[in-house]
């Protein structure tokens, strides 16, 4: 079958199948395991958008294919697709290392058949990465829904690339050309995230496994939408920021989904599955009307999935009530970054009082909220190692008064990592937020995926706590934060021993390795002695700063997914 685009998603670091790393807890806190296998929701998107245009396309998510099977041959399988285009995101930089391998093994064996990158870090370094041999266009920006369309036409029938909006693209010569990104729609009406497409595609193509979003999808089906494009907030590490946006990729103000249209989307979603749908953005950000207009809208459709809130701001207590007249079962989550409310404010994304903060959680589940998650970071602005360990006696204050209910409270810390993103405040401008950028080019971020330990791909050192002690006081806080749930008995206690154990061994699997990487040994020797810790290297990689399931919403262990909605997505348009 003779494909427009292929959608390939690669895993974070390629040869992760033989590379003995310690990818540490860079992923404890999402559904996806260390390699990132979890697609960005664009493939999704700009399928839908292609199809329902008469174009054929197909995803092909190539690390989930690598986790479940650990002899399947990636080139063998990349000669075997036939389309015009491969488009590759690099979309989180965590992938910048097995993206580019990816499109070596594409160009290897389809010399002839253009590879277009995509995504907010194929943004950001597009200068760099339409250097690399094997990388032939970048589609720039955060909407590339009809510059794919018209790059696939241009292909197709002939003419200039020079038509394509937001491309950057090698010529016969190996010059490069550069686009300006002009296409940004300032309003988002003009795609949707249709999951009924994915499946018409799994149907149609006969290979659930290439479009599986993530390793454990079928045990665990949750969903995302998202409420906008573009930055609403002003996170000083964050590439998605408001600053981020305006500078980078001439957005200088979100394009809000339409209430009405992001209801749409969750309940299409929650008519195939029966799992979670979470709704990236906070409803807030939109004012009083659009909170309204979507919950009204949202009620409609008397869902019975779990759906869970995001917020930045504290929500009024009648907003709380508001959702719980609306829907029959939602969650929130809040990240709260910091304890210590000094440091919170200047991270740029939540401006509140830890009193007021606490009440906010307990106003949510009176209201109805089946459960609420809270996030801690390490490794932010203006963070020492006392306000790092901080952490665990503040989750012990906010599980004060819940007595029954302690499991309805989720408090999780994780550590920044791997990168602070480039187009960030703090990447940008790294003295103002006591940061020193030791990582600067994609070559640099490419480079360090393959190094033995999480510790060694940070891109940052903080004039506040260094590497080495960051590190371990992620460790330690984790350790202490498991006991405090422990001992008010929000995980049980086999749950917490088996934590518990995951940190001391990952400690420990860190001393080994930190030994050897400053050793004079050769780099040889070295790989070799990695070798003989691969084992603890994998196993103590997941579920070390909290254990995964806890964090997962119940999902019905009989029908995970809905028939009629099936059958309704084969029939739709």
């Amino acid at each position: 079958m003779k494909f427009d685009v292929v959608f390939i998603h690669s895993p974070s670091i390629y040869d992760f199948r033989e590379k003995p790393i310690l990818f540490g807890p860079v992923s404890d806190v999402i559904p996806s395991t260390p390699v990132f296998e979890m697609y960005p929701i664009g493939f999704v998107v700009l399928s839908d958008y292609l199809e329902r245009r008469g174009y054929r396309t197909r995803i092909v998510n190539l690390a989930v294919r690598m986790l479940k099977d650990p002899d399947f041959d990636v080139e063998s399988f990349i000669r075997s697709i036939d389309t015009r285009l491969f488009a590759l995101d690099l979309h989180w930089l965590p992938h910048a290392q097995g993206a580019i391998e990816v499109a070596k093994i594409i160009k290897k064996n389809h010399h002839n058949v253009p590879i277009v990158f995509g995504g907010l870090s194929s943004t950001y370094f597009h200068e760099e990465l339409i250097r690399y041999p094997q990388v032939d266009m970048v589609l720039k920006g955060d909407s590339t829904e009809e510059p794919i369309r018209i790059l696939i036409d241009v292909i197709r029938k002939g003419g200039s690339f020079s038509e394509v909006p937001n491309l950057t693209w090698k010529d016969m010569e190996g010059g490069v050309n550069c686009q300006p990104i002009t296409y940004v729609p300032e309003k988002w009406n003009h795609s949707r995230i249709n999951y009924a497409r994915i499946i018409k595609s799994v149907i149609r193509d006969r290979d659930l496994k290439s479009y599986l979003p993530f390793k454990d999808f079928l045990r665990y089906p949750i969903v995302a939408s998202f409420m906008c494009r573009g930055g609403l907030k002003n996170c000083t590490t964050c590439g998605g920021s408001k600053f981020s946006f305006a500078k980078f990729f001439n957005r200088p103000k979100a394009a809000l989904r339409e209430p009405e249209d992001l209801a749409l989307d969750i309940a299409s979603a929650a008519s195939c599955f029966n799992g979670p749908v979470f709704l990236v953005g906070d409803i807030q950000s939109g004012g009083p009307g659009y909170i309204d207009k979507f919950l009204d809208s949202i009620a409609r459709y008397r869902l019975n999935n779990m759906i869970i809130f995001e917020f930045w701001e504290l929500p009024e207590k009648e907003t709380f009530e508001r959702i719980s007249k609306s829907l029959k079962n939602w969650s929130f989550e809040i990240s709260c970054e910091s304890q210590d409310e000094s440091v919170r404010k200047k991270f740029g994304r939540a401006d509140f009082s830890n009193d007021s903060f606490k009440q906010s959680i307990i106003d949510g589940l009176k209201a109805g909220a089946h459960r609420a998650d809270v996030y801690f970071l390490t490794g932010i602005p203006f963070q020492t190692k006392e306000s790092i360990m901080g952490i665990p006696g503040f989750v012990e204050h906010l599980y004060d008064g819940f007595n029954g209910e302690r499991k309805k409270l989720v408090c999780c810390a994780a550590p920044l990592a791997p990168f602070v993103d480039p187009g960030s405040l703090a990447f940008e401008k790294p003295d103002r937020y006591g940061y020193k950028i030791v990582s600067r080019t994609l070559e640099q971020h490419r480079a360090a995926m393959v190094l033995p330990s999480w510790k060694y791909w940070l891109n940052y050192e903080s004039n506040y706590i260094d590497r080495d002690t960051l590190v371990e006081t992620t460790y330690d806080c984790a350790l202490e934060l498991n006991e405090v749930k422990r001992r008010v008995g929000a995980v049980s206690d086999e749950g917490a021993e088996r934590v518990k154990k995951n940190i001391l061994n990952a400690k420990d699997a860190m001393r080994k390795i930190d030994a050897i990487y400053n050793s004079n040994l050769s780099a040889q020797e070295k790989e070799i002695k990695y070798f003989a810790l691969k084992d603890e290297m994998v196993k103590y990689s997941m579920s070390t700063v909290c254990g995964k399931k806890e964090l997962e919403w119940n999902v019905s262990t009989l029908r995970k997914f809905k028939a009629r909605g099936f059958i309704k997505a084969m029939l739709s348009p």
